[in-house]
């Protein structure tokens, strides 16, 4: 074989002639030459990597990198504590909620007289029903504060249901009975003409008396035999001074003959509340009330809801 060798400016060549055998060992030699080249690169890149670790502002960044991550961790751990003290601060509070709660129930179930065991504060809220789902607290576990919290929580759910519903019961029973007509227009007074026919006094025929009076003192309570709202205050033919009041439900009553009225139209008014003074206004023969009870606007016979007894 022969090898031409042509020079840098191509003006001069050489040629050997060679065998075989010293060819392989040319190409050969060639490439443990590049080998040992690169391999003592690639120690020298690595050695010198591993001077840059091993110095001293190398060890410091480790060190530094390792406080700041041990200062996050005690982070963590304060907020973490910080969190399960307020945990059960409100643990604490919803305790103390709840037996404010059941305290109060209990006193307004035994007042208001109802069945033993129809509101018992003292139970766990009665709750039931199929399970279904995946159990969440199997597969994560639950902490054992918020667990409590939880519970508390729907306690505290279900007294307040049972409190609103106990309210409307006595809003609604409280409502019932002060609407309840029962009793006499006067604190003091006595039973002078009676509901139905009558003689009239001034012209001495039979007439129909639609209501009852009752003869007192000038100047004396009138009072309402019930809660209600004040539909008509003011003078009225034959009447005097008159105050009506709106009960609901149809019934109204009415106090006529009166000397002042101390309610105007619009006012709400108490069971027992004074709404006039006794005079003798109108067509009247002395100082008395004419008292009426009116259900649909027809007159009914104010000694049935006198005498009742009342709520």
């Amino acid at each position: 074989m022969k090898i031409i060798i042509v020079d840098q400016g191509g003006s001069k060549t050489r040629s050997y002639a060679t065998s075989g055998r010293s060819l392989a060992f040319v190409v050969v030699l060639s490439i443990c030459l590049v080998m040992a080249l690169g391999g003592g690169a690639v120690y020298t890149w690595v050695a010198y990597d591993q001077k840059q670790l091993l110095t001293s502002e190398g060890l410091r960044n480790w060190q530094q990198m390792l406080s700041e991550q041990q200062s996050k961790i005690e982070q963590v751990r304060l907020e973490a504590g910080r969190q399960l003290d307020a945990l059960a601060l409100r643990l604490a509070e919803l305790q103390g909620r709840i037996t404010r709660l059941d305290a109060l129930g209990e006193r307004l179930t035994s007042q208001a007289g109802l069945d033993d065991g129809e509101f018992d504060f003292n139970e766990k809220p009665p709750i039931g029903g199929p399970e279904e789902g995946v159990n969440v607290e199997a597969m994560y576990g639950k902490s054992t504060l918020l667990n409590a919290i939880d519970q508390l929580a729907e306690q505290i759910d279900s007294r307040e249901q049972q409190l609103d519903l106990l309210g409307s019961l006595l809003s609604n029973r409280s409502h019932y009975e002060d609407t309840f007509l029962a009793g006499v227009p006067t604190r003091k007074g006595w039973l002078s003409s009676r509901f139905g026919r009558r003689t009239d006094p001034f012209t001495g025929k039979t007439v129909w008396h639609n209501g009852v009076d009752y003869a007192g003192k000038r100047g004396s309570d009138i009072i309402s035999v019930a809660s209600g709202v004040v539909t008509w205050s003011g003078q009225r033919t034959g009447y005097g001074l008159v105050v009506d009041i709106n009960h609901g439900n149809g019934y109204v009553t009415r106090y006529a003959h009166n000397q002042d009225n101390v309610v105007k139209a619009g006012d709400v008014v108490t069971r027992g509340q004074t709404i006039a003074k006794m005079g003798s206004s109108g067509r009247s023969t002395g100082p008395h009330v004419h008292f009426e009870v009116l259900k649909h606007g027809k007159a009914q016979d104010p000694i049935e809801y006198i005498n009742r007894p009342g709520k």
